[in-house]
C-alpha cells in the first residue's frame, strides 16, 4: 500500500539545531549559547545538468551521497560558529599566505581534510578490519593459508584464496556480519558522549517534525511530541541498507575470489574494486530507500525493520526546546518553497554584552576578576565606540565580527602588552587618541595638567602656547581643542611626532608640530604658556617599573636621568628666553619631585601646585608664573 503523504523535505541534526532541506531551499535553525533560536536559510539553485542528474536513478543517489557527506560537514561547522564559544580570531600569517598565493580558504581546506579523514576512518573500519577478521576466522578453520604469527601485514602477504563459490558466500557473510557489528558498536560507543547524545536528541526532533507534517497534523510542539522519532527516510536506515546490500552484492559478485599474486597485491586489487563499487552500491541503496519509504506492506516493513531498530540508538527523545528548533527550520523551508519572494536569512551570531564580557574576561585571565572584567569592558567599549561603560550596557549586542576582534585583542593582551596599545587607542579628556609604542600612553594624571592649563589659557587674550615633549600630542591637541589657542608642539622623537600628527588630523586640531629637542626648534620665539610632561623617572628606577611600562613604552619618554630631574633643569635654564613676562610654565612631576622642581624655578616665578586623586594625594602639577626676567 502506497503512503498517502511523503514529504519532500528532509533534514539533518546539527550542533544544537536542525537543518531542513526542500527541493529548492535549505534552512538551519540553531539555539545559541544564550538560548535564542537563530535561523540561516538559502535558496538552492540547481544547474540544468544537476536537474537532469536528479532524474536518473542510481546516478542521482551517487551524487546525493557525496553532496550530503560534504555539505554535512559544512553545515555542522557553521552551526558550531553559532552555538560555540570559539569564534575564530584574525587569520594567521600562514592562512593569509595560503589565501594570497594559492587562493585557498583554509575553512574549505579543513573541510576537505575532515572529508578525507572520514573516508580513511570508514575504509579502516568497514573494509580493512572486516577483511582481517574474515581471514582470521578462515585461517582458524584451515580454509585459508594465512600466517598471523608475524602480524597482520605478514598475513596479507602470505594469504592465498582458493575457495569455491559456496565458501566465498560464507566468507562474504562473515565480512558483512563483521561490518554490521563494527557499525553498531561504533554508534553505541559515540552515543555515550554527552554532545552526541544531544545531537541524537535533535535527530529525533527532526524526525518527529517531519512525521507530524506527513501525518497531516498542525505543526506544533505538542503534536510533534506525539510522533515517532523513527523515520523511513533516515540516513541511519540508508547506511544500514548500504551495508546489507553490499553483503548481498559481494556474495553474487565474488570479488574475494580474485587473485593476482601475493596477498598484498591481491588485497589492494580487491580493495580498489570494492572502493570503485561503493558509489554504485550507494546509488542503488538510495533508490531502495526511496522505494521503501513510499510503501507500507509486509515486504517493505521487513526491509525497513533493521534500520528503524537502529534508529532507536541514533535518535533520542527530544525535549520541547529541541522540537521548537526543528519546527522553526521546517517552517522556514516551507515558506521558502511556497513563496518565491520570501527573504532568506543569515544567522544572527551575536552575544549579549554580559556574555561577551564574561568570555573576554576569561581570556584576559587576570588574578583579580574585577580587573579582568574592567579590561574586558574597555576592550568592548573601544570596539563598540561606547564613550562610557553605561553606553556599553544600553541593550546592544556584540556581533560575530566584533567578538572575533575582541578575542584577538584579548589574546594580544595576554602577551603582556599594555591594554591601550593592544586596543590601539585610549580616551584622554573626552577625546579618543590613537596609542601605540611610538609614545607614552596618555594617563589620567596628565588630565590634571590639561585642566590646569585650559583654565589659565582661557584668561589670556590671543594666547600662544607650546607643548614640549608632546609625545602622542594628547596635551597640545586637547588644550587647542578646548581653548582655540595658537598651539605649537615639539618632540625629539620623529616617531612620536608622526603619531601626534595622526591624532591632530583625526581630531581636527590646529597644531604646528616641530622636530627637535626642547626649545631647539623655537629659537627667538616666545609663548604665553608652556606645558610639559617630560621624562621624569630616575634611571635606576626604570627596571623597577611595571613590566607593561618598562617592556613596551619607549624608554626615551621615561628616563629623566640619575635623579629624574634632567629635563626640568634643561628647560628651566632656557625658560626665560621663551616665556613672555607674566607667562606660565606648567609641569607634570613625579612622586616626591614637586619640591625639587619648585627650587629649580627659583624666585622669578609665582609658584603654585595641583594634587592628583591618589590617597593620599600626590603633588602632581607645578605652575610657575614668570614675574621677572
Amino acid at each position: 500500500m502506497k503512503k498517502k503523504c511523503v514529504s519532500n523535505i528532509g533534514g539533518q541534526a546539527i550542533i544544537e539545531g536542525v537543518m531542513m532541506r526542500g527541493p529548492s531551499s535549505m534552512a538551519m535553525a540553531v539555539r545559541n549559547s544564550e538560548g535564542e533560536i537563530t535561523v540561516e536559510s538559502k535558496r538552492i539553485i540547481q544547474s540544468e545538468s544537476r536537474k537532469r542528474v536528479s532524474k536518473v536513478p542510481i546516478i542521482r543517489g551517487i551524487v546525493s551521497f557525496f553532496e550530503s557527506f560534504v555539505s554535512g560537514i559544512k553545515i555542522t561547522t557553521r552551526s558550531a560558529e553559532v552555538f560555540g564559544d570559539e569564534i575564530q580570531s584574525e587569520p594567521s600569517k600562514f592562512e593569509k599566505w595560503m589565501q594570497k598565493h594559492f587562493k585557498m580558504d583554509l575553512t574549505n581546506v579543513a573541510i576537505a581534510i575532515s572529508t578525507f579523514l572520514g573516508i580513511v576512518l570508514a575504509v579502516a573500519l568497514f573494509v580493512i578490519i572486516p577483511q582481517v577478521i574474515a581471514l582470521a576466522i578462515f585461517q582458524g578453520a584451515h580454509l585459508l593459508e594465512v600466517d598471523f604469527s608475524k602480524g597482520v601485514w605478514n598475513a596479507f602477504q602470505t594469504s592465498t584464496i582458493s575457495l569455491g563459490f559456496g565458501w566465498n558466500v560464507l566468507y562474504e557473510l562473515i565480512r558483512g556480519v563483521a561490518r554490521i557489528v563494527i557499525f553498531i558498536s561504533y554508534i553505541l560507543l559515540i552515543s555515550l558522549q554527552k554532545d552526541v547524545k544531544r545531537l541524537f536528541q535533535y535527530h529525533g526532533a527532526e524526525h518527529k517534525v517531519i512525521s507530524c507534517f506527513e501525518n497531516g497534523k498542525e505543526l506544533t510542539v505538542e503534536n510533534a511530541k506525539e510522533m515517532t522519532r523513527q523515520h523511513d527516510r533516515c540516513g541511519t536506515t540508508f547506511m544500514f541498507i548500504v551495508v546489507i546490500f553490499s553483503i548481498l552484492f559481494f556474495t553474487v559478485v565474488p570479488v574475494s575470489m580474485i587473485s593476482v599474486g601475493n596477498g598484498v597485491l591481491t588485497f589492494i586489487v580487491q580493495f580498489l574494486i570494492r572502493l570503485c563499487l561503493i558509489p554504485i552500491l550507494a546509488g542503488i541503496s538510495y533508490e531502495l530507500l526511496k522505494l521503501f519509504a513510499k510503501y507500507d506492506n509486509v515486504f517493505t516493513k521487513i526491509c525497513k525493520a533493521p534500520g528503524l531498530w537502529l534508529q532507536k540508538i541514533t535518535t533520542r527523545e527530544p525535549d520541547d526546546s529541541m522540537l521548537e528548533v526543528s519546527l522553526t527550520a521546517f517552517k522556514e523551508v516551507m515558506e521558502l518553497e511556497k513563496n518565491p519572494e520570501y527573504e532568506t536569512k543569515s544567522f544572527n551570531i551575536s552575544l549579549s554584552v554580559q556574555k561577551a564580557v564574561d568570555t573576554i574576561s576569561k581570556i584576559v585571565n587576570k588574578d583579580d576578576i574585577n580587573i579582568a572584567k574592567a579590561e574586558a569592558e574597555l576592550i568592548l567599549m573601544s570596539i563598540c565606540k561606547a564613550d562610557k561603560k553605561s553606553d556599553l550596557y544600553d541593550g546592544r549586542r556584540i556581533t560575530f565580527d566584533q567578538m572575533k576582534y575582541a578575542k584577538l585583542i584579548a589574546n594580544n593582551r595576554m602577551t603582556g602588552a599594555p591594554l591601550q596599545y593592544v586596543i590601539g587607542q585610549t580616551n584622554f579628556y573626552g577625546y579618543d587618541f590613537k596609542t601605540d609604542a611610538r609614545a607614552l600612553i596618555p594617563r589620567m594624571d596628565s588630565e590634571i595638567l590639561a585642566k590646569t592649563a585650559i583654565d589659565i589659557i582661557k584668561t589670556i587674550e590671543n594666547p600662544v602656547v607650546l607643548d614640549l615633549c608632546t609625545g602622542s600630542g594628547c596635551l597640545g591637541i586637547t588644550i587647542q581643542k578646548e581653548t582655540n589657542c595658537t598651539m605649537f608642539a615639539s618632540d625629539v622623537s620623529i616617531d612620536a611626532l608622526h603619531l601626534a600628527k595622526e591624532n591632530a588630523n583625526a581630531l581636527g586640531a590646529n597644531v604646528e608640530f616641530k622636530d627637535g629637542s626642547l626649545f631647539m626648534p623655537f629659537v627667538g620665539q616666545k609663548f604665553d604658556v608652556i606645558v610639559c610632561n617630560p621624562p621624569y623617572i630616575p634611571t635606576s628606577d626604570i627596571n623597577q617599573l611595571d613590566p607593561e611600562v618598562k617592556n613596551y613604552e619607549p624608554k626615551i619618554a621615561l628616563d629623566g636621568g640619575q635623579d629624574g630631574l634632567d629635563f626640568y633643569r634643561d628647560i628651566i635654564q632656557s625658560l626665560k628666553s621663551h616665556l613672555n613676562l607674566n607667562g606660565y610654565i606648567i609641569f607634570e612631576v613625579g612622586y616626591n619631585q614637586a619640591d625639587d622642581v619648585k627650587k629649580l624655578l627659583g624666585n622669578s616665578y609665582i609658584i603654585s601646585s595641583k594634587y592628583d586623586l591618589n590617597n593620599p594625594p600626590i603633588e602632581r602639577v607645578i605652575i610657575g608664573q614668570l614675574t621677572s626676567l
